[in-house]
């Protein structure tokens, strides 16, 4: 069998595809490179945006504390003003009673609401202590989003410009992508283009020497003599382990 260093009279166009393969690849790597960056927040603005985030949250918490503390308070008030209301009513009734017996038992209605009144009282005051402490609380988180909020636009507003102009790089390299693809043969390109997105992202390496032996770049998988035998001559082989296309390298 022929040697793997003696392999003469190459393929020249399936070489110069292959050539031309990898460096359509850069290409594609460099534009994967840039639209990840399009996607990834600067850490300055991640930051930001957290603390904005997490402000946001805590304030929406407060919020709905406050709404309950509120009702609860609302709902003491109406039973303070229906017993107020009774209380009035029973000592009218009282001043009208025509036995000590009415007497005493007006007393001892009224006492019971005086009773309660003074239940509900103790029990609005923690509520009352409860709704300030939710309003300073409100007050300090609205003053610290009033103070991030500016730096989140702007941070924003930077790392929309910066897209932007990541995206017009993008755009001039799929430019110069398309002339590069132009050079090589339909079927070639497909099978990398499907290749590529099966392996994240390459679909060609190089065969690499390490003495006797050849690997698999992509891989790091020995390749069987004559599966480098065709990568020598030019042929179009796929590694049989990772599936990539194989080329010779310079």
């Amino acid at each position: 069998m022929r040697s793997v260093n003696g392999a003469d009279a190459p393929q020249k166009g399936q070489l110069e595809a292959l050539r031309a393969l990898y460096s359509l690849q850069e290409r594609d790597l460099e534009i994967d490179r840039l639209q990840k960056e399009t996607e990834d927040l600067p850490q300055d603005l991640l930051a930001v945006k957290a603390q904005v985030e997490a402000l946001e949250e805590e304030l929406a918490g407060l919020l709905e504390r406050q709404a309950e503390l509120r009702r609860e308070y609302a709902r003491h008030s109406l039973d303070l003003e229906d017993l107020s209301a009774k209380e009035k009513q029973a000592e009218a009734e009282q001043r009208q009673a025509q036995s000590a017996r009415e007497q005493t038992q007006y007393e001892n209605r009224i006492q019971q609401i005086k009773d309660r009144i003074r239940e509900l009282l103790e029990l609005s005051t923690p509520i009352m202590e409860a709704m300030e402490n939710v309003e300073e609380a409100i007050a300090r988180v609205e003053a610290e989003l009033s103070a991030l909020r500016p730096r989140l636009e702007e941070l924003l507003e930077a790392n929309r410009v910066r897209v932007e102009a990541l995206r017009a790089e993008i755009a001039r390299r799929l430019e110069e992508r398309a002339r590069m693809a132009q050079g090589i043969p339909g079927p070639v390109l497909r099978e990398y283009e499907a290749i590529r997105r099966a392996r994240k992202g390459t679909g060609v390496v190089r065969m690499v020497r390490q003495g006797q032996a050849f690997r698999c770049e992509g891989c790091n998988v020995v390749l069987p003599t004559h599966v480098a035998q065709k990568v020598v001559q030019g042929q179009l082989t796929r590694c049989p382990s990772c599936g990539r296309l194989l080329w010779k390298g310079e």
